[in-house]
C-alpha cells in the first residue's frame, strides 16, 4: 500500500524554510546543489524553478488571509513498486513521478497550486525509494482560500497511487520494446573482419595471394636484375635518344620503343622496308 502522508500549519513564516528544505536538504546535496522545483498549476510553473521568485509567490498568496493553509504533502510508494522503479533511469523515473503528480492534484484537488520535488534517495533497507514532497498555496488558481476536506486528502491519496502504477505501466512497454530491439540490432550486427564467434576455432591462414604488393615486389626485383645483367634489353628500353622525349610526350614515347623492339624481331628485308615507309610523310601516312 501507498503512503501519503499530508499536513498543514498556518505560519507564513515557515514557507521558505519548506521551499529549500524540499529542494536542497533530505539526504544533503554538497556543492550548493539542489533539486529541481516543478510548479503545480499554470502560475507556479511560469516561474521554472526559480526559488526565490516561488518563496515571494508563497508570501504573496498569503497576504489578505487571516489564517492561511499552507498544505505539504509526502506522497511514496510501497517496495513492490520501488522495485519496479529501479528497471528505470534517473530521468525517466522522474518523469513518471512528475506525470503522476500533476495527474493527481489536477483530478483530486482541481484548482490546487504550489510546488513539489522529487527526491530518490532511500533509506534503511531501501537503497533507492523515490518519492515526492509538495507545498500548496494557501490559495487556489482562482483566489479562493484553500480549504482540503479529509475527504479530498483521501481521493488524493487513491489517486497517487493509480498514477504512478498507471505511469509505470506506459513506461514497462517501452523498455521492453527497447530491450528488444537492442537485442535484435547486436544480432543483426555484421562482425568485423577476424573477429571470432564464442568457441569458435580460429581459421586457417590463408594462402598468400599471388597478385599482391608483396608479389609484385619481388617480380619488379627479377625484372630489374635482368635489365641490368642484359645490355641488350637495357638499351631497347630507353624510350628515345633524347632524355627530355619521355617527360614531353610519354605515350609517343612507349610506341616508339615497342616499334623497336617488335622490328628487332623480324628480317632483316622487312625491317629495312618498315623503316623506309615509316619515314614516308606524302603518301598519306602519318608518322608516329
Amino acid at each position: 500500500m501507498f503512503f501519503v502522508e499530508a499536513g498543514y500549519h498556518r505560519n507564513p513564516g515557515r514557507v521558505a524554510g519548506q521551499v529549500h528544505y524540499i529542494s536542497h536538504r533530505e539526504e544533503g546535496l554538497a556543492d550548493g546543489r539542489r533539486r529541481e522545483l516543478y510548479g503545480i498549476g499554470e502560475r507556479y510553473r511560469a516561474l521554472r524553478g526559480d526559488e526565490p521568485a516561488i518563496r515571494k509567490a508563497f508570501r504573496e498568496d498569503g497576504r489578505g488571509l487571516r489564517n492561511p493553509v499552507y498544505f505539504r504533502f509526502i506522497l511514496t510508494v510501497d517496495n513492490p513498486t520501488a522495485k519496479c522503479f529501479q528497471r528505470l533511469d534517473g530521468h525517466l523515473s522522474e518523469r513518471v513521478l512528475r506525470d503522476a503528480v500533476e495527474r493527481t492534484f489536477r483530478g483530486a484537488a482541481r484548482g490546487a497550486q504550489g510546488v513539489f520535488a522529487v527526491h530518490q534517495h532511500g533509506g534503511h533497507d531501501r537503497p533507492a525509494h523515490p518519492h515526492v514532497h509538495a507545498l500548496l498555496s494557501p490559495r487556489f488558481e482562482n483566489r479562493m482560500a484553500v480549504h482540503l476536506s479529509p475527504v479530498r486528502i483521501q481521493r488524493v491519496k487513491e489517486r497517487w497511487e493509480r498514477e504512478v502504477l498507471a505511469g509505470l505501466q506506459r513506461q514497462e512497454p517501452r523498455l521492453d520494446r527497447a530491450r528488444d530491439a537492442l537485442t535484435h540490432t547486436l544480432a543483426q550486427r555484421p562482425r568485423a573482419m577476424g573477429e571470432r564467434q564464442p568457441g569458435q576455432l580460429l581459421p586457417l591462414r590463408a594462402a598468400a595471394r599471388r597478385d599482391g604488393p608483396l608479389e609484385l615486389l619481388a617480380t619488379a626485383r627479377k625484372s630489374v636484375r635482368l635489365v641490368r645483367s642484359s645490355g641488350q634489353a637495357r638499351r631497347w628500353l630507353v624510350f628515345g635518344r633524347r632524355r627530355s622525349r619521355w617527360q614531353d610526350d610519354p605515350e609517343r614515347a612507349v610506341r616508339r620503343a615497342v616499334f623497336r623492339l617488335a622490328t628487332r624481331i623480324m628480317p632483316t628485308p622487312i625491317r629495312e622496308a618498315l623503316w623506309r615507309l615509316r619515314g614516308l610523310r606524302g603518301i598519306g601516312l602519318q608518322q608516329r
